[in-house]
């Protein structure tokens, strides 16, 4: 790979794994750090660091985004990042949490790494400046002695989770004051804080016998996620997180949604919750495995509360489908949409909710009875290239335009320009990261070359298209030909291209519009008065 050796979609594709077949990772010890390590100043930089996005969150005009630390500011039109040298250890941000008004400008990053089983936590990286400065906290694991969690009347016994595999930070979320802050940490099960990250509490969802807990009553049952051995419980593996504008908590799980009212806080922290499932009725949740959860701002009643659900493998019940649900009024009923449809990520406007899915980008300016589905996305410049068809991964608004994250890079559309979207096809900013071929600084990982090919190996099938990159001088016209093992030539691509890195795209077929065999391909590219030249690895 040109950029990281390690993915956020590997990584969360291993950590859902492990969860829905009920695997047990080994043990992971903690990776040697300095916590209290601070970020220096954010540093521009000309475009995002991985065209990998998969994690944003949305402050004010900013976009903050993963898998390193990066932020786009409106105002200046520009990306930046922090330079963690945490970052540079093989971590990414794993999720995120923005908070940006007049009381509170707090930035949250859960940082996880590859344990080689899964995705495990690394702790956090905190800013309540705004993102001028961070500081590292430690992950929200328990100490070995940790055998007990109490709960209002009741003393339970608890499974401590010292592992870093499988809890790593799924979500974050912030209270409404700023005072305190939620991490669903998969494994870990669902923790909070009020001092920043120094220490964690262990919140008690009910066991999947129970569809309520309170704290005044007394309760017999074991805190801990689902092992092995069928012990412990899949509603305490936590993926999502939100607390809403009325401070209710809602937790989701492999189980089910978890819902807890402030007015069930009892002094010492402890609350009581009510779980609901997908076989409560055809009018619940769409699936127990709640992967994003998203409140929509309303300008007269109640804030909607959209759900993202996926059909979980264990304890489903025929009930269950992938899908979005929402709930108008707190979590009494409940609406289905887009059943069938596996989503990843949800984002809303007052009059208008996203939904990022393997299908496409969705768009509902209805609350949801209607939906269009947004496949392609056509771009403002002719310079830049997209496939036909990209996934998105997760999507988020800000006050001044409307993003999705793809593995292709990141989209932006312009506030204006949303509501063509339910009847057209608005044209689309496209930010790629951009590997020189001739950097100033050369590195084993980007050498000093005239051009390269990726992705290489190059299967069409998938990808779609490889680029090939170079850089031109002066504006001109490019000529790249390509030629199989036996150097006949197979596909001429010529364009106009202007001065600097460009790239010229190939869709892995002939002239005659068919698609190569698999084997090895050469190409040249005439530059000025010179060509260079490479090769790709084409694997149908």
């Amino acid at each position: 790979m040109l950029f990281r050796s390690f993915s956020v979609p590997i990584m969360k594709r291993l950590g859902l794994f492990a969860v829905l077949v009920g695997l047990l990772v080994p043990t992971i010890h903690a990776q040697s750090q300095d916590w209290k390590q601070q970020a220096k100043q954010l540093s521009p930089i000309g475009a995002p660091v991985s065209n990998q996005i998969q994690v944003m969150a949305a402050a004010g005009d900013s976009l903050w985004h993963g898998p390193l630390l990066s932020v786009y500011v409106e105002e200046a039109e520009r990306f930046e990042t922090a330079e963690v040298d945490v970052l540079e250890r093989d971590n990414v941000v794993f999720s995120l949490a923005a908070q940006n008004d007049a009381r509170n400008a707090q930035i949250w990053a859960g940082l996880a790494f590859d344990t080689g089983s899964g995705a495990g936590t690394n702790g956090f990286l905190v800013s309540t400046d705004g993102g001028r400065s961070f500081v590292r906290r430690s992950p929200q694991l328990d100490d070995p002695a940790d055998t007990t969690v109490a709960y209002g009347a009741s003393m339970l016994s608890a499974d401590a989770v010292t592992r870093q595999a499988g809890s790593s930070p799924q979500d974050l979320a912030l209270s409404p004051e700023g005072d305190t802050t939620w991490v669903a940490g998969g494994r870990s099960g669902l923790r909070w804080t009020v001092d920043q990250g120094q220490t964690w509490v262990r919140a008690v969802l009910p066991p999947d016998t129970s569809r309520a807990i309170e704290p005044g009553t007394r309760y017999d049952f074991r805190v801990g996620p689902r092992l092995e051995d069928g012990s412990g419980h899949l509603n305490h593996i936590v993926y999502s997180v939100l607390v809403d504008e009325t401070g209710t908590v809602w937790a989701g799980t492999v189980a089910g949604l978890n819902r807890s009212r402030s007015g069930t806080k009892t002094a010492a922290g402890d609350r009581g919750w009510r779980r609901y499932t997908a076989r409560d009725s055809q009018r619940s949740v769409t699936g127990n495995f709640v992967v994003a959860l998203t409140e929509q701002p309303r300008p007269r009643g109640r804030n909607p509360v959209w759900m993202a659900t996926w059909a979980a493998q264990q304890g489903g019940g025929r009930l269950q489908r992938f899908g979005v649900s929402v709930t108008t009024d707190g979590g009494t009923t409940f609406r289905q949409a887009l059943v069938g449809e596996r989503i990843f990520d949800i984002a809303a406007r007052q009059d208008r909710v996203y939904a990022a899915g393997s299908s496409g980008l969705f768009v509902s300016d209805d609350q949801g009875k209607t939906w269009r589905s947004v496949a392609s996305f056509p771009l403002q410049s002719d310079e830049k290239t997209l496939p036909a068809s990209v996934t998105p991964r997760t999507v988020a608004t800000t006050d001044a335009a409307l993003w999705v994250g793809t593995n292709e890079g990141l989209l932006r559309l312009d506030r204006d320009a949303e509501p063509a979207l339910v009847t057209g096809r608005p044209a689309w900013q496209l930010f790629r990261a951009e590997v020189p071929v001739n950097p100033e600084e050369p590195t084993e990982q980007v050498p000093d070359v005239s051009t390269y090919a990726y992705p290489n190996p190059f299967v069409p099938s998938r990808d779609q298209l490889v680029r090939i990159a170079y850089e031109l001088s002066e504006p001109q016209t490019v000529e790249v030909n390509i030629y199989d093992f036996s150097m006949n030539r197979v596909r001429t691509l010529t364009a106009q291209k202007p001065a600097g890195q460009q790239e010229t795209v190939w869709d892995g077929t002939d002239a005659q519009g068919l698609r190569v065999p698999t084997g090895t391909y050469f190409y040249t590219v005439q530059l000025d008065n010179r060509t260079v030249d490479g090769k790709i690895l084409v694997a149908n």
